[in-house]
């Protein structure tokens, strides 16, 4: 791809919505996940769309994008006096650290945190409960010199962790530090992390419906948790274009956000990306035309190219192998010159074109099928399985349901067909982990029947996740095949087996 100069790309730097429906179009095409799409220019909108049952007004987590909101955070505390980037680490919670701490860990400052220059050679991690997919005992169930504690203590992890490398000289991810960092935010200006941000970032930008998750501790977690509607996340990509502006009102100072959009410490070799070469205040720092991207796991992007006033926000629930081609097809279709006169007869031709969605099940309706008939209404118990699924119950008809009884309680899904239909499970969004958590509290359904096969699809669509079920219904019995669009724990992909409970009864 042809370089341009920053003189050429002020010339000729305007994005035409054929490029973005082009963009939209190739993502759909290479079937990457991706369930929202947002693309500004100079204070133009120029193209916008949700893959349903994903939507403009629902919320999606963001995974590490968080740190980023994280990093703001320290930016405004340093603003208002409470902080120093030269603050040491260990000068906020003296009562965590082991005597004596080692010397690089006396070394770390609140720079170091936010630039993923630790020292550490690993993220370092503490789980307060034994993790449900570690089957062996192999996992750091809260414990220190392999003892297990009862409850988790992540502040005390971080400083019983050994500091490798001098800080500032090796980049080495580690979310434990972001947390680290919101749980320092919270501790010198006395509320949480996700107050504090909404008070001085949310509230001015018009930011009202969101979420961040806590840890054991009741801290804001910092680097991840994050849940914002796609439009909000665009804003805050404006305000750092902007340099901490909004409205003509300085936000930010406009000196901490160039500097956090700026390489702070270089990257060499990440795999797959060369021309991701430095790493900023929480912020992933490419190599051409100045850009730079809030990033989180599973496709979750916030693009901002400087030069260009262009910034793209998506979000989605991409395997790993697939989120690096998000990021490739942005630049690859965003970047090229194209003519913005042939937007007018563009805009005749997005009215026309079928814009994608996330596909439901096909096959046949519930009504015709015979093995739906028979099963109706039946309640199958199923055998112990990770997802700690315990029975369910579909009733078929005119109108289909799911019945699911899990560990967490029981709840009733609407389910469409060649429609999403929504509806919510038993938990709520307060107790859920975006990294482990199966069941969230929205949820979309829609199914069809494969011949004598079911397969149902499920959405959580205020998350990356997508399940799908393959069910068939032998004799008195239920076998289910479930498969996750993707997931941090392999264990999530399995059968499950079940029988009829009242055929399990009359054995008993």
């Amino acid at each position: 791809m042809r370089r341009m100069t920053a003189a050429q790309i002020t010339q000729s730097g305007e994005i035409s919505r054929k490029q973005c429906r082009l963009l939209m179009e190739r993502l759909e095409q290479e079937n990457v996940g991706v369930h929202s799409l947002m693309v500004w220019q100079r204070g133009k909108t120029l193209w916008e769309h949700w893959w349903a049952p994903y939507a403009k007004e629902k919320k999606h987590t963001l995974f590490s994008v968080s740190k980023t909101f994280n990093g703001l955070a320290v930016g405004f505390a340093v603003q208002e006096g409470y902080l120093s980037l030269d603050d040491r680490v260990v000068s906020f919670f003296p009562e965590y650290l082991p005597y004596p701490a080692c010397e690089n860990m006396e070394r770390m400052t609140i720079r170091h945190l936010l630039t993923m220059s630790t020292g550490l050679e690993a993220d370092p991690h503490d789980f307060y409960e034994k993790r449900p997919e570690d089957f062996r005992d192999a996992s750091p169930c809260c414990y220190h010199d392999y003892q297990p504690t009862l409850s988790a203590d992540w502040i005390r992890n971080f400083f019983h962790s050994y500091v490798k490398y001098r800080p500032g000289t090796e980049f080495v991810y580690c979310t434990h530090g972001s947390y680290l960092l919101s749980a320092i935010v919270q501790k010198v200006v006395g509320k949480k992390t996700a107050d504090y941000l909404a008070e001085k970032l949310f509230q001015p930008l018009g930011i009202t419906d969101y979420f961040w998750e806590t840890g054991p501790d009741g801290r804001t977690v910092g680097g991840w948790g994050l849940m914002l509607k796609t439009e909000d996340l665009l804003k805050v990509g404006i305000f750092l274009l902007q340099e901490g502006q909004w409205q003509g009102k300085q936000l930010l100072n406009a000196e901490w956000v160039r500097a956090a959009t700026s390489s702070q410490i270089p990257i060499v070799g990440l795999p797959g990306e060369p021309n991701t070469t430095g790493y900023g205040y929480q912020i992933w720092i490419d190599q051409r035309e100045r850009a730079y991207a809030m990033r989180g796991a599973f496709g979750q992007f916030c693009a901002v190219f400087p030069e260009r006033e262009l910034i793209v926000a998506v979000t989605a629930g991409a395997p790993d192998e697939n989120a690096g081609k998000i990021l490739n097809a942005i630049w690859e279709e965003l970047t090229s010159n194209c003519n913005p006169k042939e937007d007018a007869e563009e805009t005749n031709r997005q009215k026309e074109t079928q814009l994608p969605r996330i596909p439901w099940p096909e096959g046949e309706p519930s009504v015709k099928c015979e093995t739906a008939k028979r099963v109706n209404g039946i309640r199958f118990v199923l055998a112990d399985n990770f997802l700690r699924f315990r029975a369910l119950r579909f009733c078929f008809g005119a109108e289909d349901e799911l019945t699911l009884e899990t560990q967490e309680g029981i709840f009733t899904l609407p389910i469409g067909f060649q429609e999403w239909k929504s509806g919510k499970t038993c938990v709520k969004t307060a107790d859920t982990d975006t990294d482990t958590s199966i069941l969230f509290e929205r949820a979309s359904c829609s199914g069809a029947w494969e011949k004598e096969r079911y397969h149902l699809r499920l959405c959580f669509d205020e998350t990356a996740y997508i399940h799908d079920f393959w069910i068939t219904f032998p004799g008195d019995s239920v076998y289910i095949r479930h498969q996750r669009n993707c997931s941090f724990i392999d264990a999530v992909n399995l059968t499950m087996a079940g029988v009829q409970a009242e055929k399990m009864l009359l054995e008993i």
